[in-house]
């Protein structure tokens, strides 16, 4: 086996010498194979003058140095253009379609529309997803909770040591005057 099975990155034999070509071949395929972001999907001929990385998905009937690679990314670097040939599950982002897509095998597909949480039945963050207690409704009794405990930690600390003065229960009082009863 002389190339990964995967990417088809290319092995580097252990007899073998420049091994830093091999190297370099591969760190181009994973430059242009890793977290795909195309720039198009429609277009059947070559850009004029594209930027070192830019990258493409070549349109079915496609001309030029792009003929005969329908559905491959072909990436401009060092002013050639190299073609990877997608796996079905492959995931591309498009700029000019601002979407996700898919390779199935066969095809480059939409990954669907936008997601709307608008009308969701359950949600769970960092939990099971439940109806019983709407997100807001557990937020506000926290809330409510957190309040109560630091009333409490307030009124031990401001009632402690005081001897004489106000004394004890005159800031209890107050205490009560301030934040209310409970």
């Amino acid at each position: 086996m002389t190339d990964t099975p995967n990417l088809g990155l290319p092995y580097i034999d252990g007899s073998q010498a420049q091994k830093h070509v091999t190297h370099n071949e591969a760190l181009r395929i994973l430059d242009a194979a890793v977290q795909i972001g195309v720039l198009d999907l429609t277009l059947t001929a070559p850009p004029s003058s594209p930027a070192d990385g830019e990258r493409y998905v070549v349109a079915s009937g496609a001309t030029g140095d792009w003929a005969g690679k329908d559905d491959a990314i072909a990436t401009w670097q060092d002013g050639a253009w190299a073609f990877l040939t997608p796996k079905a599950g492959w995931c591309i982002w498009s700029a000019a379609d601002e979407s996700l897509f898919v390779f199935d095998g066969s095809a480059w597909q939409g990954a669907g529309g936008t997601a709307s949480l608008d009308n969701v039945a359950h949600l769970g963050v960092n939990t099971a997803a439940s109806s019983p207690q709407p997100p807001q409704r557990q937020i506000q009794r926290r809330a409510v909770r957190r309040h109560r405990r630091r009333r409490r930690r307030h009124r031990r600390h401001a009632t402690s040591g005081l001897e004489g003065g106000f004394g004890q229960h005159g800031v209890s009082i107050f205490l009560e005057r301030l934040f209310g009863a409970g």
